[in-house]
């Protein structure tokens, strides 16, 4: 099997809302330490019936026992986006939390189906950036003009097409990676870098995505976690400090960069 066929079967057999069945065996009974298990309406219960409100999350965030325990019943996001194909992969440290991604993922139907086609490895695009995500947590963090905006401005300002062709292109180039496929609010605890899931998704990166950016068909932007991920330098490899990798947006010439890569490929 090749490393996308790999990944695809190590996929399979995840069941939404649950952890990595590997990911289960390996916590075993210290599961309880590293994970918070609620469901909605424990949520809701907790810490407030709106929780796309400000006030509720920051509720569940000022409990500092929440903040680098791992989500485990809403979806698993190791990647987002076309891993086979994407021109441009960013490598992150996993996917945030706010109270309001339980919203996006156990009660907005379009968002759950482009999760389900993304980690079935059927989506060809940068799912966060669909109109069906719109009203998502991850939408409204990718789609600025700290982020996704500030390449898409600099794509218009390099070539004659439209901004809706550019935003198109942008969004069928861009695949972002996570060290750990859980949610948390803080960056989780080191143990959880150990992960099967963890493990697997490094092992994608290293040998794959390496391989895609030695031989310059694809770029790699490490935007956190550049110990975990070990890449080898290359001329396609922008690497961030890791003092500056809290930073929200796109810094320096990183931006730039990406949408010089991208608009190469057009």
């Amino acid at each position: 099997l090749n490393m996308i066929d790999k990944l695809k079967e190590f996929w399979s057999k995840y069941i939404p809302y649950k952890l990595h069945p590997d990911d289960e065996n390996y916590l075993g009974i210290s599961k309880s330490k590293y994970c918070l298990e609620l469901s909605i309406n424990q949520l809701r219960n907790r810490y407030g019936n709106d929780l796309k409100s400000d006030r509720v999350n920051e509720s569940f965030a000022s409990n500092k026992s929440n903040r680098k325990k791992i989500m485990s019943n809403i979806f698993a996001i190791p990647f987002l986006g076309d891993v086979e194909n994407a021109r441009v992969y960013i490598l992150m440290g996993n996917p945030g939390f706010e109270t309001g991604d339980y919203v996006d993922e156990i009660e907005n139907a379009n968002y759950i189906q482009l999760l389900k086609n993304n980690i079935n490895l059927k989506s060809k695009n940068f799912i966060c950036l669909e109109d069906m995500a719109i009203n998502t947590g991850g939408y409204k963090y990718w789609y600025d003009n700290r982020r996704m905006l500030k390449i898409l401005k600099l794509l218009d300002n390099m070539n004659n097409l439209t901004t809706q062709e550019n935003f198109k292109y942008l969004k069928n180039s861009i695949c972002i990676i996570q060290s750990v496929a859980y949610h948390s609010c803080k960056k989780p605890d080191e143990e959880l870098y150990n992960l099967p899931s963890s493990l697997f998704t490094k092992k994608l990166v290293n040998e794959y995505v390496q391989k895609k950016i030695e031989q310059k068909d694809s770029l790699c932007f490490v935007w956190r976690s550049s110990a975990f991920w070990n890449l080898r330098e290359t001329e396609n490899l922008i690497e961030r400090s890791p003092k500056k990798a809290q930073l929200a947006g796109f810094i320096n010439d990183e931006a730039p960069l990406i949408a010089n890569f991208i608009n190469s490929k057009i």
